[in-house]
């Protein structure tokens, strides 16, 4: 089974230009995933496993391509700003890298965030680059790399201090995850701006089941 069903973030179909992907599963599926299929969460793609595998399926165009090593196009975004290729990147920074919504274009700073919830942030300006922890609400100002105190970083530490940015990416990541919370209902990790503690739930359960008091 995938770590991660349904529409794939930041997946975007070469064929139609959607973001409307979903892993394609090969092999014997069980109950779980005839259901998760119903729901188009992911895409089966028979019992034979294939030589080469196509790891996606635009459910726009039926379009089965890539695999799960491949970029996203919010990474090659970052890639590209940074100047380094895609192992690079993850190499110093890891993976599963999108843009920051709420918080990109803030003085001209471009900000992606990584991991689910989110744990770390990216801010590019220029040659520059720097760490921090993700916004954890509207209308939040961060400083960028021009304007902050922290350390600021180029592709020169990415391409060869790989092991030291991500040892700083790592502190606060681990930072940020020790404030999660559990959601009793959903059972996952919940960011503590996400979660309703009146109810050890987390938004999206409360909003779709109630706070469970009669």
């Amino acid at each position: 089974m995938p770590e991660s069903v349904g529409v794939q973030a930041g997946r975007v179909c070469p064929g139609c230009g959607r973001e409307d992907s979903i892993p394609l599963v090969y092999g014997l599926p069980g109950g779980d995933l005839f259901e998760q299929a119903e729901r188009g969460q992911v895409a089966l793609g028979g019992c034979i496993v294939p030589g080469e595998m196509e790891a996606f399926l635009c459910r726009s165009c039926d379009l089965a391509r890539g695999s799960e090593s491949d970029p996203t196009a919010d990474e090659a975004e970052l890639a590209g700003l940074l100047d380094v290729g895609h192992a690079d990147l993850v190499r110093a920074l890891g993976t599963g890298w999108r843009r920051e919504s709420a918080a990109d274009g803030q003085d001209g700073v471009r900000w992606f965030v990584s991991g689910e919830p989110a744990q770390l942030a990216v801010g590019v300006e220029g040659p520059w680059f720097v760490l921090a922890r993700p916004l954890t609400s509207w209308g939040e100002h961060r400083a960028g790399p021009l304007m902050g105190d922290g350390p600021r970083l180029t592709r020169d530490d990415v391409l060869h201090q790989p092991y030291l940015v991500a040892e700083m990416a790592e502190a606060i990541a681990s930072h940020r995850r020790r404030s999660f919370r559990w959601c009793r209902t959903c059972r996952r990790a919940t960011a503590p701006e996400a979660f309703v503690a009146a109810a050890s739930s987390c938004e999206q359960c409360v909003s779709a089941f109630g706070d469970g008091e009669e």
